[in-house]
């Protein structure tokens, strides 16, 4: 049996700046290495003993992952398969410039049922949310493959919203549009014969 807890990174200047991210490789802002700080000594208070760190391999979910394995004595693995999809033409602008010039896109993805959505990029070329969730399961996967059956592994993904969106929607069935995290939001998924969603922080 495998816990992962899934986390998304802490503050980013382009998060305080209201701009979009995808792949764009932005740094945490100063309020993002506090927010991580405190969010390490949750999850060290919570984690007994942590077996690995994986990490996406932009700059924002490494630094975060780094302070959380400070907190947790717990060495940092990246792993690609946890990178935010590209957002396309997205990326650098401002939020509310984007839902403004592109508001038809947004009126038509929230008219679609959650398969249809899931099965659907922002645009041609670009990840759906579907298979974003599918390169993370497979990474789960393979935690679980390499776990021993005696006792409970616990490991970390440290992340991006999109991809914890991704996930909750398309393995535990919340409505993809309906799914909000902030900056330093987790979620607990157990993982065994099924899939078991546990403890939301900061998450809606």
């Amino acid at each position: 049996r495998v816990q992962i807890y899934v986390c998304r990174h802490g503050t980013t200047t382009w998060n305080l700046a209201k701009k979009w991210q995808g792949q764009q490789d932005t740094e945490l802002a100063p309020e993002g290495i506090q927010q991580a700080e405190e969010t390490g000594k949750l999850l060290a208070s919570r984690i007994s003993r942590c077996s690995g760190i994986y990490a996406s391999d932009l700059k924002r979910a490494h630094h975060t992952a780094q302070i959380y394995g400070k907190a947790l004595n717990c060495e940092v693995v990246v792993e690609p398969r946890l990178r935010e999809p590209s957002l396309g033409k997205f990326e650098g602008m401002h939020r509310s410039d984007i839902y403004a010039e592109f508001a038809d896109l947004f009126k038509e993805l929230a008219k679609m049922g959650q398969s249809e959505r899931l099965h659907k990029a922002y645009f041609e070329g670009l990840e759906s949310p579907a298979e974003t969730s599918a390169r993370v399961e497979a990474l789960a996967q393979d935690v679980l493959d390499a776990a021993t059956a005696e006792e409970v592994t616990t490991v970390l993904f440290v992340t991006h919203s999109k991809v914890l969106e991704a996930v909750l929607a398309k393995v535990f069935g919340k409505f993809y549009e309906g799914v909000h995290t902030s900056p330093g939001a987790f979620f607990v998924w157990t993982l065994s014969d099924e899939n078991e969603l546990g403890d939301l922080h900061k998450v809606q």
